[in-house]
């Protein structure tokens, strides 16, 4: 028994030696196979690269390149090209493989993978698009995603003929407004940049030709480089610069709105080797008229209305000039400095009727004139940059200094039926100064770069007020802040994907001081980290991305500015030194497929600060209208735009909304102000016989909330010609502006104890003609890109 059972166990124990054995050569014979199969793949796979040019030899960036099969044409991966004009498939199994370029205005291009995976430099060639007898390239401008921004490309499109930086801006997707006074769609007032330099003056986009730029980026979810106040940025990038010798620009824009007004403007250049000397010039004068109705009704004992009828008009008159050189030692070195002054006058004539009536009752009339009348003395700004690489490390560094001054004296002469006659006088002086320095360096990390650097800014602001009204005291404010901040951002691209991420650091010292006391309770130090983080990608023809930033928004010095101003015997106004920042969270996401482009955002704002009105007096009779900061407001914005060609006729559509969610106290009462606001754009560029443009745009937008305000309804209907000679050196534009008079925005202020309704009665149409001539024009060179930019903004 014992035996038969060591003879099982030891038959048993050799089948299973065997069977492991079996299972071991059979797991080799396994990895074998794997590691066959694998050396199999890779020596297939390899990195697939290349450079495309136009057929100028410069680098062409956003151009789509899509890699298919040979046999069937299946999409294998998707890229577009970079600022350099490089592409990169990185380990793919493209053996027989196809690359197809395509870009609009260039004939598409179909190649063969070689076998070592590198194209070397490709070159396209420009399309030619026959329209009757007229012969221009492409037929419109391509939008395109790049990271987290939404590019336009201008050169070899319509937007070519627009005329200038202005005209451009106008037709760019999530873009409103015109003549320097620009918004992105939900994201307010943008931060532009020419070439990587802040714009200061905002008259500099009409000194810009748009057949010189080569496209425009509009970010709506700034990163960590960007200072941390940033909501939105536009960046125009212009073509490589030609020529020796002189070159200029000179334009003269005279026009009506109601009333004549003038802008002259001379822009020259002398160019040697990498010497540039450049000055810019310019005068403006102008008259603009000024009417509208108010009804303030204020709740307390008693129910007070203020119907207020105001009538007038100002004149300004504007000089400014900007001289500057750059020196270009060589392709990695280069430094620069320029120095701008400007001064104006400005007067306000007007005056207003008012009807007061308190719980029904008139009480009161009032006849009310005056005057302000502002100087502002010569602004002194100077800005000096060095720009260059040492290896592969990049340098930007800048500094910048302004100086400004203004003052202001007012006069108001009120004259009751019960209250008897009122004057007052007031006068101002406000004193600014900064001190600005930033540092930005960048170097190549693996499949990307990093970015990393510092800036600091030091402010001050002073303001004397007098007056010899009763209910309000002389006062002498002065604000002193320094931030100091630093920033890292990573970008690496891994696949299809393009990756980055930052975080910036700020630390804001802000002083406060009254009639020469430090006001402890209102001076604060602020330190915060701001994080970014963004994804793009492309699949096919479609890109997309993904963006997360973390930002604050800080008051004006002017709403921190506790002195207290006289408007009439029941209305002050005044800022609040008392308010915090903003802080703003928000996530966005971006499409782009074909000729269509999608945005969609969420942002949660805590701390948001809004005009408000606040009791002045005990009584409560008197209201001061200041800004406050309330709890939070979500808000969802979402924009879709499209772009078509159909012969000679060239139609773009945009559709957006914003929806906020947002309650106040208004009376005893919770109010919720949650309405969204639509748009709609139709705009059409029509190229006539002999070279003519014509443009045709049209805008709604709807009734809907904002803030602690109910905007009413607008829209616009604007027409303009364009015509080019002598190979446009000289040009030549009429334009018809809000030809129905639609445009200004009514609207409704809501408060806990006011109600403000505002009407704008004043004309906004507007009739322009506008001579340019351009001789030997050239692309600046200066590279300085600004230090200070949000606390300039913020003066």
């Amino acid at each position: 028994m014992n035996n038969s059972k060591r003879n099982i166990n030891s038959k048993a124990s050799l089948v299973a030696d065997h069977a492991s054995d079996n299972k071991r050569i059979n797991w080799n014979r396994f990895l074998s196979f794997l590691v066959y199969a694998f050396s199999v793949y890779t020596s297939f796979a390899q990195n697939i690269t290349g450079k495309v040019v136009d057929e100028n030899n410069e680098p062409m960036e956003f151009v789509n390149v899509v890699l298919l099969t040979c046999t069937d044409s299946v999409f294998i991966a998707g890229t577009v090209t970079q600022k350099d004009g490089s592409f990169l498939f990185e380990e793919l199994n493209a053996k027989n493989g196809v690359v197809k370029l395509t870009s609009i205005g260039y004939a598409t291009q179909a190649k063969l993978v070689p076998p070592t995976g590198n194209f070397g430099t490709i070159t396209m060639s420009p399309e030619n698009i026959m329209l009757g007898e007229v012969i221009v390239k492409s037929h419109r401008p391509i939008t395109a995603i790049k990271g987290n921004a939404l590019v336009t490309n201008v050169e070899n499109s319509v937007l070519a003929h627009a005329g200038t930086a202005n005209d451009v801006l106008t037709q760019v997707p999530m873009v409103l407004g015109r003549e320097g006074n620009f918004e992105v769609f939900g994201k307010g007032t943008p931060f532009i940049y020419i070439n990587g330099r802040k714009v200061q003056d905002l008259a500099e986009l009409s000194q810009i030709n748009s057949s010189d730029i080569k496209n425009v980026e509009v970010i709506t979810n700034p990163g960590a480089k960007y200072d941390a106040s940033v909501k939105s940025v536009i960046r125009i990038r212009t073509k490589r610069p030609q020529g020796d010798g002189w070159s200029g620009t000179l334009r003269a824009q005279n026009g009506f709105q109601h009333y004549f007004g003038t802008r002259e403007q001379a822009n020259l250049k002398y160019r040697t080797g990498g010497l540039e000397l450049f000055g810019n010039f310019g005068y403006l004068n102008g008259k603009f008229q000024s009417r509208g109705t108010n009804d303030m009704l204020t709740r307390g004992s008693s129910l007070m209305d203020q119907l207020i009828e105001s009538n007038g008009n100002m004149r300004n008159n504007e000089f400014f000039g900007k001289l500057g050189f750059s020196y270009l030692f060589n392709e990695n070195h280069s430094i620069g400095t320029y120095y701008s002054n400007g001064f104006s006058r400005q007067t306000d004539r007007g005056g207003y009727n008012s009807r007061i009536l308190i719980d029904d009752v008139l009480t009161d009339e009032i006849v009310s004139s005056g005057s302000n009348k502002y100087r502002n003395y010569p602004k002194h700004s100077a800005n000096l940059y060095y720009n260059g690489m040492i290896g592969k490390l990049g340098i930007d560094l800048n500094l910048d200094y302004m100086w400004k001054k203004n003052r202001v004296n007012m006069l108001n002469d009120e004259t009751g039926s019960f209250s008897g006659n009122t004057v007052v006088n007031s006068f101002s002086n406000n004193h600014n100064r900064l001190f600005a320095q930033k540092l930005v360096l960048s170097y190549p990390l693996w499949k990307g770069e990093i970015e990393f650097g510092e800036e600091y800014t030091s402010s001050r602001l002073k303001n004397l007020y007098k007056t010899d009204a009763m209910q309000v005291n002389d006062a002498f404010s002065q604000v002193d802040e320094k931030n100091t901040s630093g920033f890292f951002q990573i970008m690496q691209r891994i696949g299809k994907f393009e990756l980055s991420a930052g975080v910036r650091y700020e630390h804001v010292d802000f002083s406060y001081l009254e009639n020469g006391q430090m006001k402890t309770d209102q001076s604060k130090t602020y330190d915060n980290l701001f994080p970014t983080l963004s994804v793009s990608t492309m699949l096919k023809d479609l890109q997309m991305s993904l963006s997360y930033t973390n930002k604050t928004m800080r008051p004006n010095y002017e709403d921190l500015d506790g002195t207290v101003d006289y408007i009439n015997r029941f209305t002050l106004e005044g800022g609040n030194p008392f308010l915090k920042p903003e802080k703003i969270h928000s996530i966005e996401f971006m499409g782009a497929w074909h000729q269509f482009f999608t945005q969609v955002s969420y942002s949660y704002k805590r701390n948001p600060f809004l005009n408000t009105t606040v009791p002045y007096d005990e009584s409560g009779e008197i209201k001061l209208l200041t800004m406050e900061n309330f709890s939070h407001i979500k808000r969802l914005e979402a924009f879709i735009g499209s772009q078509f060609g159909f012969g000679i006729w060239l139609p773009k559509f945009n559709i957006g909304i914003v929806k906020q969610w947002f309650t106040v106290d208004y009376g005893n009462e919770r109010k919720k102000l949650n309405n969204p606001i639509a748009m709609v754009q139709w705009q059409n560029a029509i190229h006539l016989p002999g070279d003519i443009w014509l443009n045709i745009d049209m805008q709604w937008m709807s009734k809907g909330n904002e803030g602690n305000s109910l905007l009413e309804s607008s829209s616009y209907l604007n027409a303009k010609l364009y015509k080019a000679f002598c190979k446009n050196r000289f040009s030549v534009t009429l334009e018809a502006n809000d030809i129905f008079n639609k445009s200004a925005r009514d609207f409704t202020f809501y408060n806990k104890d006011v109600t403000l309704y505002q009407k704008n009665l004043s004309n906004n149409r507007s009739f322009q003609l506008t001579l340019q001539y351009n001789f030997n024009t050239t692309r600046d060179r200066y590279r300085g890109r600004g230090a200070g930019q949000s606390e300039k903004d913020r003066f």
